[in-house]
């Protein structure tokens, strides 16, 4: 083995042992056992990828240590490419369309899922009526847009100021 193996070992331990919380999860609610094989298989043969990802990654770290640059750096100028252009956009925009419309459609998601652990009858109350699945798409769909447009609106805030504290001569 080489170092570069041992030290993706390494590094990597930790996030295989805690992706395979999910699974020990999943096993203690459904209690079979073939599940724990699939993931444990399949965070196996993620680690072959993984591996040459890392290795790409040190390469191009070594290149960038040779400009004189880190990955920071590069994250810090590929954020205020960015981050210009969003902002050019608006705040409004920016938290109804990125948060609210397109975060949020990815909330209501999470919300469906989490109230139909919460609300054991769920399916018997929404299969009672449509109208019932109408109102229980759109208050979730709603919920999620409002989650999302006042995450958007605070992560504006925060970009802000990191782009203020990358461009300004002064800070």
């Amino acid at each position: 083995m080489g170092p570069v193996f041992k030290s993706y070992l390494r590094n990597s331990l930790k996030g295989f042992l805690l992706s395979l919380i999910f699974p020990l999860v999943i096993f203690w609610i459904v209690k079979d056992k073939e599940i724990i094989y699939w993931f444990v298989f399949m965070d196996i043969i993620g680690f072959i990828p993984g591996y040459y990802r890392y290795k790409d990654q040190l390469e191009y770290e070594k290149k960038l240590k040779r400009k004189g640059l880190t990955t920071t750096d590069i994250g810090n100028i590929k954020f205020v490419k960015d981050w210009d252009h969003i902002r050019k956009k608006g705040p409004i925009k920016y938290s109804l369309i990125d948060g609210g419309i397109f975060f949020g459609f990815a909330i209501c998601f999470l919300i469906s899922i989490i109230i139909a652990f919460v609300k054991h009858d769920l399916m018997a109350y929404i299969s009672a009526d449509p109208s019932n699945m109408f109102n229980f798409i759109g208050y979730t769909y709603l919920s999620g847009a409002l989650v999302g447009i006042i995450i958007y609106r605070i992560l504006w805030a925060r970009n802000e100021q990191k782009f203020v504290r990358l461009t300004d001569p002064l800070h």
